[in-house]
């Protein structure tokens, strides 16, 4: 499954694309067993603490429960987005494994492995 971010997204339309994608995944996990979660960031500017915070404590153990597994970020190659990805690996435990890449190529690799 793949989220692409094209711009900055106020915090009300991200949680509202987060749940919407969530609904996406419960719906095509059915019929793809190992479907992973494919997020090309590299356009968005910044996500605030709260949102991140928000997706860790909802999105993150739903999709879980659903038995999401992976998650792969494309991420621009910057000290400040690599904290942000740490950050948030950091928060969701050992819940599902997350990795940055920075290459499509790359991550979609990882997800079918």
């Amino acid at each position: 499954m793949e989220w692409i971010g094209k711009k900055f997204i106020p915090s009300q339309k991200y949680r509202e694309s987060e749940e919407k994608s969530l609904e996406f995944y419960r719906e095509y996990k059915r019929r793809f067993p190992r479907l992973g979660w494919f997020v090309d960031a590299r356009n968005v500017k910044s996500v605030s603490t709260d949102d991140m915070q928000w997706v860790t404590d909802v999105i993150l153990p739903e999709s879980s429960k659903l038995g999401l597994q992976k998650e792969a970020f494309v991420v621009p190659e910057s000290a400040i987005t690599q904290l942000v990805i740490n950050n948030y690996k950091a928060k969701s435990g050992s819940i599902i494994e997350i990795e940055a890449f920075s290459s499509e190529r790359e991550a979609k690799k990882w997800l079918k492995q």
